[in-house]
């Protein structure tokens, strides 16, 4: 295996340079007036003079011993006595062998022998001449095949640049930077498929003249250029680096990263690692939320803009990422901005971006726009009710002509974006207090999305208690755990005003505290208990509801546990409390800072509780 792969590198390599070989074949045998060939390492004549100059590529292993000689020893070998000499003596062609003298020498690179150059005569005239200077023959035969050597290492490394500068340029354009690299005249002599993409540059448009200006405007690390390449006019962000090249081909190199690998990151940074995505991330098997999937899916397929309504905690924005993980724009970017969470006055840069400059206190640098981020995907306003009313009407601008300006600027940029908004609010209420405007409304709503709250599924609590406890004991690194039949009759029982987001901070709650085995009653958080305990309990003659709305949303009070003791309702959270700062001095100094009573009353009322006296 190894001698054949060894054969093959050294027979290419005299290959790959055959006709210098040649050229000097016929150098050396006008200037020693005698026959000259060499073979490579398979014993295949690459070049000749005289009678072998037609016998190029025959094979001569069966036929040479002298040149086997060479090969085993890696010397010069010098015989003046064919036939007769003991090399000769096993050689298959010595009974038709004309030769009268063979002086020849391997041709070796790095301890590999690539070949044998051999001078062969075939005349006494010619024997006699190389036989009185056989020693300046041999030294010059020598110098030939270090040329050669010389040569095909050339010819080596030429090639492992080329095949190196190939291997590059198909890793370049099969990343996802785009490489555009300009001459010192100001065209493109190099572009990947990237930038070609990115720039709308056909192929074949290689020496078209290109220009660049740095607008000023930074991302994160990178800066913004404005690349004119003809007429057209494209902004992109990357990094621009002159090159010290002797080539005046490779002047200078623009690194581009496309918007959307950067807004990738973070369009899925709100996501979490533990959720799967998509549909998949909103637990629960129950009729209302099946119906809220399928419309999910039907919505998906169009671009139109979506309003989702619903209480708060009720998982508007992992609904916005169903619908866009499951729509055709799934591998675009999804970006989320709370418009309640920024002032005002900087939620319209925030939205739309801006240029240097473009008010007081505006980084030097610039800045991008969510919805420029959001380009080709989805941008999700949670929120909506809290924009301003003069903001209101630019949102309803872009919404209706597809395109918008920096702050400062006065340059149109296109997108193409699906606006989902969000809202806990009545905005029909707000309409009629001119807090939100009404053509903004139905341009939102073309899509409405409402979202139960978590009383009215209560069929998922089983299933989202189930979740959140594999969730919570993995995170916090504790034995799994389940809940008892009591629990989730409480569970069943509350009216849950803070919807899955307070479901899921409960059952955090009940796994910081719980120690293993059954989660027991007592580890429900005390605002639950008290609301369960001071909810009225029905009639035992009570009629039960019979309408579909009264059904989806029964009073707390119809399956309530029995009213606890407010001396057991204070003991159990003394006893929270305990678990949670610790027994010693300074965390029953803490527990009654969080009870809201005195330390000297928090040690009177341990007193008289079992187990902690």
């Amino acid at each position: 295996m190894f001698q054949a792969g060894y054969a093959y590198t050294a027979r290419i390599m005299l290959k790959n340079i055959v006709s210098d070989i040649t050229r000097l074949c016929r150098i050396m045998s006008t200037v020693t007036g005698v026959d000259i060939e060499i073979v490579d390492a398979d014993m295949v004549r690459v070049a000749g003079t005289g009678i072998y100059a037609e016998a190029v590529g025959q094979n001569i292993s069966q036929a040479d011993n002298i040149y086997k000689s060479a090969f085993s020893g890696g010397g010069v070998v010098y015989i003046d006595n064919p036939r007769e000499n003991a090399i000769c003596r096993t050689c298959n062609n010595k009974a038709d062998c004309r030769e009268l003298l063979n002086l020849c020498a391997p041709i070796t690179l790095e301890g590999t022998t690539l070949g044998i150059i051999g001078v062969v005569c075939f005349t006494e005239e010619d024997k006699q001449r190389v036989q009185a200077q056989n020693q300046v023959f041999a030294e010059f035969v020598e110098q030939i095949a270090t040329v050669i050597s010389r040569r095909a290492d050339q010819e080596r490394q030429t090639r492992r640049v080329a095949q190196m500068l190939d291997t590059l340029l198909q890793i370049t354009d099969g990343n996802t930077c785009g490489v555009l690299m300009i001459s010192r005249a100001g065209t493109v002599s190099y572009i990947n498929e990237v930038a070609r993409q990115e720039l709308s540059l056909a192929p074949e448009r290689l020496g078209t003249p290109v220009r660049l200006r740095d607008t000023g405007n930074v991302f994160a690390d990178l800066q913004e250029y404005e690349v004119r390449i003809d007429d057209a006019e494209h902004l992109v962000l990357g990094r621009f680096m002159e090159l010290e090249s002797a080539d005046d081909a490779f002047s200078s190199v623009l690194l581009i990263d496309t918007l959307p690998r950067l807004t990738e990151i973070i369009s899925q940074a709100g996501g979490s690692a533990e959720s799967p995505g998509g549909l998949d991330a909103i637990v629960g098997e129950g009729a209302n939320l099946a119906r809220l999937k399928n419309r999910v899916r039907q919505i998906a397929r169009t671009s139109s803009t979506v309003l989702i309504t619903g209480e708060s905690g009720t998982g508007k924005e992992m609904f916005a990422r169903a619908i866009h993980a499951e729509s055709g724009r799934r591998d675009k970017p999804f970006i989320g901005i709370n418009c309640g969470a920024i002032p005002d006055e900087l939620l319209e840069s925030e939205l739309f971006g801006y240029v240097r400059g473009a008010f007081t206190g505006a980084s030097q640098s610039g800045r991008m726009g969510k919805f420029e981020l959001a380009n080709g995907g989805v941008i999700f306003l949670d929120e909506i009710s809290s924009m301003s009313l003069s903001l209101q009407v630019k949102l309803l601008r872009v919404l209706q002509e597809k395109h918008f300006t920096r702050l400062g600027s006065n340059r149109l940029i296109d997108v193409d974006v699906r606006v989902i908004a969000a809202t806990n609010d009545d905005l029909s209420a707000l309409i009629e207090q001119r807090m939100f405007r009404d053509d903004l409304y139905y341009r939102l709503n073309v899509v409405p999305l409402e979202l139960p709250p978590l009383r009215r599924r209560k069929e998922d609590i089983p299933r989202l208690a189930e979740y959140f406890l594999d969730r919570y004991c993995r995170r916090f690194g504790k034995p799994s755990a389940r809940l008892s039949p009591r629990i989730l009759e409480m569970f069943q029982a509350y009216s849950w005003p803070g919807n899955v987001r307070e479901f899921e901070n409960c059952v955090e709650y009940m796994i910081n505290m719980h120690e293993g085995g059954v989660l027991s009653p007592s580890l429900v958080p005390l605002k639950i208990r008290s609301a369960l305990a001071a909810a009225p309990k029905p009639p035992a003659d009570a009629a039960r509801p019979v309408s579909p709305e009264a059904s989806a949303d029964p009073s707390p009070g119809l399956e309530l546990a029995p009213v606890l003791p407010l001396a057991a309702l204070e003991a159990e959270a003394i006893r929270n409390a305990l678990a949670r700062f610790g027994n010693t001095a300074g965390g029953k100094k803490q527990a009654a800072a969080a009870l809201g009573i005195g330390i000297a009353t928090l040690y009177r009322k341990i007193q008289g509780i079992p187990g902690l006296s």
